[in-house]
């Protein structure tokens, strides 16, 4: 998995921005981290991922999604900015992570039922990871196995997933109407409350900035 999985694939990650951009979502590359790199302590290991963790966060929040392609379950290429017409919950997962499957197939769907009035407005959009070493039609075959659960499901291609930092699964992104992410939860929820509160700060945040 993307070194960046390690260091967030466990704990809910919660991130807030405060300040409205233009710029695009800038591709964080994790290669260049680890150039030269052949062993860590465990305290050099926990500075470079604090490192890495910063990064991804500067270069995501508070920023425009990038015009990028993605396909339909008929396998054909829409723009994913055309889905982005009102705030939006981008709900990111990949076929191989065990804990993100099962909070993708199960317990989101099962709270975004149980929070429909407060999600009112609100679309929800689950992109599925068509990664490199994926089976032929795995991801697609995975997103099929989604729709009862959610209404826009699109496969993206990994190395686009890496242009708009999606590299954990699951990741949700909370996106406003400008286009703009606004706060990103990673990983799986512990419980249902935490799980529902995440959204609600999510929710709050894009409203907030729709206000101003």
């Amino acid at each position: 998995m993307k070194k960046l999985a390690r260091v967030l694939a466990i704990v809910l990650v919660t991130f807030a921005s405060c300040n409205r951009t233009s710029n695009y979502i800038i591709p964080v590359d994790y290669e260049k981290y680890y150039e030269g790199v052949t062993s860590l302590t465990e305290k050099e290991s926990r500075a470079l991922d604090s490192k890495i963790m910063m990064d991804w966060y500067n270069n995501t929040m508070g920023r425009e999604i990038p015009d990028i392609n993605v396909k339909d379950l008929n396998g054909e290429t829409v723009k994913i900015k055309n889905w982005l017409k009102r705030e939006t919950i981008l709900v990111f997962t990949d076929t191989h992570c065990g804990f993100g499957k099962e909070e993708v197939e199960k317990e989101l769907p099962s709270t975004i039922s149980n929070m429909k009035d407060e999600l009112e407005g609100i679309d929800i959009l689950c992109l599925i990871e068509d990664a490199e070493d994926s089976e032929p039609n795995e991801a697609l075959d995975y997103a099929k196995s989604l729709q009862g659960s959610y209404n826009n499901l699109f496969i993206i291609d990994q190395q686009d997933a890496l242009r708009m930092n999606l590299t954990g699964s699951p990741t949700k992104f909370y996106i406003d109407k400008d286009q703009i992410v606004r706060q990103v939860h990673i990983g799986f929820a512990m419980n249902q409350e935490q799980r529902e509160e995440s959204i609600r700060q999510g929710i709050s945040l894009m409203k907030k900035e729709k206000q101003k």
